[in-house]
């Protein structure tokens, strides 16, 4: 099952592994990107066959997908989770307002960008992660849905980095698109995961 997502935006580096430690800042930016691809994994939903409901195979997996991830009372939904035995690739096209060569030295460090995204396409761990940064819609629906359960999910990255000509002019060197092409397919074949071979 392949899939692009896409994300303009503010993707600053993280220094610290520890969600629940991390500056309100950095928690900002991981929650303007999962509210930028929430509505694009509710699209998803709607009209991917794959999810669709119309078959055996996606009739199982939706079914598989019901019971929600709770953390500290609020619901959330992971398409990629351990329970399905899925795992996950991302291709990403990271389009940057510096230089591309510059990324590591001069705008933050790319793995630690890298991990500012892979901790915005999973569930939260924590309250510390949640409070203040959920928005109304989610307080009201007391649900959520994420790419990914946790990011140990993730077995494979490409990612290029490139200049964004289309970038804002008074966007700061933090300002960034992304690209991101999502595969996922079975660790191990099992019925409610069958839905998820091919594209």
């Amino acid at each position: 099952m392949r899939f692009p997502l896409f994300f303009e935006g503010s993707l600053p580096s993280s220094g610290n592994s520890d969600p629940t430690r991390l500056r309100p800042s950095k928690l900002k930016a991981i929650w303007a990107i999962r509210d930028a691809i929430r509505p694009q994994l509710d699209r998803l939903f709607e009209t991917h066959q794959a999810l669709s409901g119309r078959s055996g195979a996606s009739r199982a997996a939706r079914h598989a997908l019901i019971p929600p991830v709770m953390v500290d009372g609020h619901r959330f939904y992971a398409l990629v989770r351990n329970r399905l035995k899925l795992k996950c690739s991302l291709k990403i096209d990271l389009l940057v307002n510096h230089e591309p060569a510059t990324v590591v030295t001069q705008h933050g460090d790319l793995d630690n960008r890298l991990k500012t995204l892979f901790d915005s396409l999973r569930v939260p761990t924590s309250l510390q992660e949640i409070k203040g940064h959920v928005t109304p819609e989610v307080l009201q629906k007391n649900e959520y849905i994420c790419l990914l359960e946790n990011d140990a999910v993730i077995t494979g990255l490409d990612v290029e980095t490139m200049r964004n000509l289309g970038s804002p002019l008074n966007a700061s060197a933090d300002h960034v698109r992304l690209n991101i092409m999502v595969a996922i397919e079975p660790l191990e074949p099992t019925f409610e995961n069958e839905t998820f071979q091919g594209d």
